[in-house]
């Protein structure tokens, strides 16, 4: 990746990253402002502010297009345009997110057209199982609010969907990141100009979520899915932070276990023994945390025989530790997939600002080819044998107990209740 680029920390807090790249004469723009929903109302807030901006300039013709989204730790919004409009564009996402102007009537229009989504998004069974997954290791923590609740859409009023600028984003470590194919410094220029009127709030911004807490080691539990035809395997470890001198060898041996189709899992699990339709391990980023995460899904009969299988891989990551080939085979696809994931301007920058958000400077992105280049196979092998113990993991299995033959496993499992039940 090339290097032209410019970085500014604004008077009014945001730090601008603007990138010359791309194919097209079309600007990317993602702007990430930490706004912490410590509760559910909270949440609902944004999501109703979310939704009502992304409904007003979702798509405006030949203009531009801006959508917004909301989580329990930040207000995201992005934007895409040609490069000749990206001034229009950066002076209509600087009023959106600092003077929404929201009426009531279009409020409880974006409610009713919002509610029905949610309770579909809620019938998935890949969404019930994240929600459970959430509760059963980190029970109070927010990362439990997986999607707004119902009951609190409905008590938001406008007035607070105006309000939550001012009352809840954290503008001095708000992240816009601009990819577009023109002069970084040009692009930076109006960045600073449509953000120039941006004032800090008159009070402080409202208390940031508590820290993710440690994937707690060994404790597995059954989500009871009565008559499901297939299970989910979700499972969790306590991993590195990306800015951690192991990561890249980490990385490297997660990929080895399951990052690709010739992983370890993929060529037993699935093409050898047909326990599967998909599996992986990858990590779950988090601000100043990572888990290391491995999941799976079978059919309903095969569950105990998956799940068996799964944790020898794991302790055969120690047991048999990844070769050099293993290794140097990893390393191509990373870094092969890497380079063509990030290749559209969109993808790059929303891969720059996600990093943002887990309170990771975005210029790492640029750099992280070399460091896994520079990885050693003596330091991939000693991060598997530290982080893939079976016993360090902990999660659920989304299954039928009875027709998965749980039940009558030698394993011992905790059961966790249905979401939303």
């Amino acid at each position: 990746m090339s290097t032209g680029l410019a970085d500014r920390a604004l008077p009014a807090g945001p730090r601008v990253l603007a990138l010359c790249r791309g194919a097209t004469p079309m600007a990317e723009v993602r702007l990430h402002v930490p706004a912490d929903a410590r509760t559910p109302h909270a949440l609902a807030v944004a999501t109703l502010l979310a939704a009502c901006l992304s409904a007003r300039y979702g798509d405006k013709g030949e203009a531009f297009e801006l959508t917004a989204s909301a989580g329990f730790r930040q207000f995201a919004v992005s934007g895409s345009c040609p490069v000749e409009r990206l001034g229009e564009l950066l002076r209509t996402l600087a009023e959106v997110v600092t003077d929404p102007a929201v009426r009531e009537d279009e409020l409880a229009w974006e409610r009713t057209q919002l509610i029905p989504r949610l309770r579909m998004l809620r019938s998935y069974p890949e969404t019930v199982a994240s929600a459970a997954l959430h509760r059963h290791l980190f029970p109070g923590h927010p990362v439990t609010y997986q999607t707004a609740e119902e009951e609190e859409l409905h008590r938001v009023s406008a007035a607070e969907v105006r309000a939550l600028p001012a009352h809840a984003f954290d503008l001095k470590r708000a992240t816009l990141v601009v990819v577009a194919r023109t002069d970084p410094e040009h692009a930076a220029d109006l960045a600073e100009k449509a953000l120039s009127a941006w004032r800090p709030p008159a009070r402080a911004t409202a208390p940031a979520s508590p820290d993710m807490p440690p994937v707690p080691a060994g404790r597995m539990a059954v989500l009871p899915l009565p008559g499901a035809p297939q299970s989910r395997i979700r499972l969790r470890a306590q991993a590195v932070a990306t800015d951690d001198p192991r990561y890249p060898a980490l990385f490297l041996a997660s990929n080895v276990l399951g990052g690709y189709l010739s992983s370890r899992l993929s060529r037993n699990l699935r093409e050898e023994k047909g326990y599967v339709y998909g599996v992986s391990s990858f990590f779950d980023a988090h601000p100043g945390t990572a888990y290391l995460g491995v999941d799976a899904d079978t059919a309903a009969a095969t569950t105990g025989e998956a799940y068996a299988e799964l944790t020898a891989e794991l302790e055969r990551m120690r047991t048999a530790p990844p070769t050099d080939a293993e290794i140097a085979a990893a390393r191509t696809y990373a870094l092969g997939s890497m380079a063509t994931r990030l290749a559209p301007a969109a993808a790059l920058a929303s891969a720059l600002a996600d990093l943002a958000d887990g309170d990771v400077d975005p210029l790492w992105l640029l750099d992280f080819p070399r460091r896994l280049r520079a990885v050693t196979a003596r330091q991939v092998v000693e991060a598997a044998a530290e982080f893939f113990a079976p016993q360090r993991f902990s999660g659920i299995v989304a299954a039928d107990p009875h027709t998965s033959g749980l039940l009558t496993s030698d394993l011992t499992f905790d059961t966790v209740p249905t979401p939303w039940s």
